[in-house]
């Protein structure tokens, strides 16, 4: 989604553009877009700076960074960009969208804020039940490894 500087009317400017994940380069191996992208940039010119405000909005799929169960939510970022009009005079609002989503890629995904995730003893996921290996009750640990 290019924009010609010159012809941004007064009052701004509104568009909006959707893309798959691949079209923009911006899956990674352990993050997967599970819809398009939909990029949405109001842009207006003051003087010589162009306010752009950029949004973007899908859902991903992941392995939960802890217990490694899969796991989905929506992806979403908002960020307003001040840009100065150089001799630029055309704007691709879909590349600063590509930057704004790896910027806010988070930095572990959890299935839940509270994830206990897996055991390090046995691998167990504690978020499903206790899996015994702090107490001495060896037939707890069996039943769950299912010796």
């Amino acid at each position: 989604m290019k924009i010609v500087v010159n012809e941004i009317p007064r009052t701004g400017l509104v568009v909006e553009e959707t893309h798959s994940a691949d079209e923009i380069d911006v899956e990674r191996d352990d993050i997967i877009f599970r819809e398009p992208v939909t990029i949405q940039a109001e842009v207006r010119r003051e003087f010589d700076n162009l306010h752009i405000r950029v949004r973007v909005n899908s859902s991903i799929k992941f392995n939960c960074a802890r217990c490694l169960k899969p796991g989905q939510r929506r992806f979403a970022c908002d960020r307003e960009i001040i840009k100065p009009v150089v001799e630029e005079n055309i704007i691709d609002i879909t590349q600063l969208a590509r930057e704004e989503i790896i910027l806010n890629y988070p930095d572990r995904l959890l299935c839940k804020e509270d994830c206990k995730g897996l055991c390090s003893r046995c691998g167990w996921n504690l978020n499903e039940s206790d899996c015994g290996c702090g107490t001495d009750d060896e037939s707890v640990f069996r039943t769950h490894l299912k010796l």
